[in-house]
């Protein structure tokens, strides 16, 4: 047993392995050169070719990402509109009195005819006019909902400038029945809604080519 100071050699050490360490090459045996070439990035035409396929794929999805928030915002406007009657019914029938509804672009007055998108108000009619009198007893606006800033139209038949319900919960409509129809600019039929109203006070949401929406 070697004693102590004294230094063993290990056989093959020194420059021995000093030159195997040196010749070694991790993985393939390629070297640093070949491990450089394969992290490389992505060369002009690989670039291009992925920016030729999300231009592609862009072009296929864009159109039906429009149309989807189109027609999410055509339900939304037709909805608050329904929204408006079917509040305007109710309140007739619990108050015993008629309720009206009408264009209206301040919240407080009828506008007496015109594109519904202006905005509307459902309003205590005590004596079914279709405007809002002062006079006492002075009717209650119960609901206003503002005009939207899209293009979009929303209209009656000539001569329908507001829409009452009786104390009974009965339309009261020229003709017995009123369509009010929405359309967006420039129209698209897929993108057209109407309220379909009957004499019983009864709203049915319609689309381009259903009843009378056209």
């Amino acid at each position: 047993m070697p004693g102590r100071g004294m230094r063993v050699r290990v056989a093959g050490s020194g420059s021995g392995i000093r030159g195997k360490l040196h010749g070694y090459r991790s993985g393939d045996g390629a070297g640093p050169r070949a491990w450089r070439r394969r992290c490389r990035g992505l060369t002009l035409v690989e670039l291009m070719a992925v920016v030729v396929m999300v231009a592609i794929l862009a072009a296929i999805g864009t159109p039906s990402f429009i149309a989807l928030l189109r027609n999410s915002r055509v339900d939304s406007e037709i909805q608050s509109m329904v929204g408006t009657l079917q509040l305007a019914r109710s309140e007739a029938i619990k108050r015993g009195l008629p309720v009206s509804v009408c264009p209206s672009a301040n919240g407080s007055a009828c506008l007496g005819a015109g594109n519904w998108a202006r905005g509307w108000i459902a309003f205590v009619d005590r004596n079914a006019s279709g405007t809002v009198d002062a006079a006492a007893p002075a009717d209650e606006v119960l609901h206003y909902r503002a005009g939207w800033s899209a293009t979009d139209t929303f209209t009656t038949p000539a001569g329908a400038a507001f829409l009452t319900y009786n104390r009974d919960g009965f339309a009261v409509l020229p003709g017995g029945a009123l369509t009010m129809t929405l359309h967006t600019s420039p129209v698209a039929a897929e993108a057209t809604r109407c309220i379909a109203i009957n004499i019983a006070g009864r709203q049915t949401i319609q689309r381009a080519g259903e009843g009378a929406c056209q």
